[in-house]
C-alpha cells in the first residue's frame, strides 16, 4: 500500500513538471499595441502671450504680442514679438508662479542704443526642465522700462495644432 502512494505521487510530480514544461515553452507574443502606448505621441503647439499691464498692475499704456510654435520633437520654440507705445530697455523670458519676479530663463532684448526692427525674434532649445515648465504655463516675458520693471507683462499660452 506504500508503494501505491510513492508510485501515485512521482506520477504527480511528473504530470506537474510536463505542465510546466508545456507552459513555459509556449513563445510568448510582443503587442505592438502596447508599445505604441508607451511612448507618447508629439506634439507641436501654438504660443500666444498678451503683454500688457494686468501682469504688473502698472497704469502703462504699452502693450506687446508674442505669437510663436513650440515643437516636442526638436524642443525648439520659436518666436516673433511686437510691442507699442513703449520703448523697451530690457525684454526677458522669466518662470514663475503669477505675481512674482521669476526666474531668468532668456534676455531676449537689451537696449544698446540702437533702433531694433519689429517683430523681434529668435528661437530657443529648451532642457527638459525648461519643457516641463513651459508646458505647465509658468513661462511669462517681462518688458522693462527705464520708468518701471518691469513695466508690462503676460503669460504664455498654449494650444495644440
Amino acid at each position: 500500500m506504500g508503494d501505491t502512494k510513492a508510485t501515485r505521487f512521482d506520477f504527480l510530480q511528473i504530470i506537474a513538471l510536463l505542465m510546466l514544461l508545456c507552459f513555459g515553452s509556449c513563445k510568448k507574443q510582443d503587442n505592438q499595441e502596447d508599445k505604441a502606448m508607451l511612448n507618447p505621441p508629439v506634439r507641436t503647439y501654438i504660443v500666444t502671450a498678451r503683454i500688457d499691464k494686468k501682469g504688473t498692475n502698472s497704469n502703462s499704456e504699452g502693450t506687446a504680442v508674442l505669437k510663436g510654435e513650440y515643437d516636442e520633437a526638436t524642443k525648439l520654440l520659436s518666436y516673433k514679438l511686437e510691442y507699442s507705445a513703449l520703448v523697451p530697455e530690457l525684454i526677458t523670458f522669466r518662470n514663475g508662479p503669477k505675481g512674482s519676479v521669476g526666474v531668468l530663463i532668456k534676455e531676449l532684448y537689451r537696449n544698446s542704443g540702437k533702433a531694433i526692427s519689429l517683430p523681434l525674434s529668435g528661437s530657443l532649445l529648451l532642457s527638459p526642465l525648461q519643457e516641463r515648465n513651459l508646458l505647465k504655463g509658468q513661462w511669462f516675458v517681462s518688458i522693462n522700462t527705464l520708468e518701471l520693471t518691469p513695466e508690462i507683462s503676460g503669460y504664455l499660452t498654449l494650444k495644440q495644432k
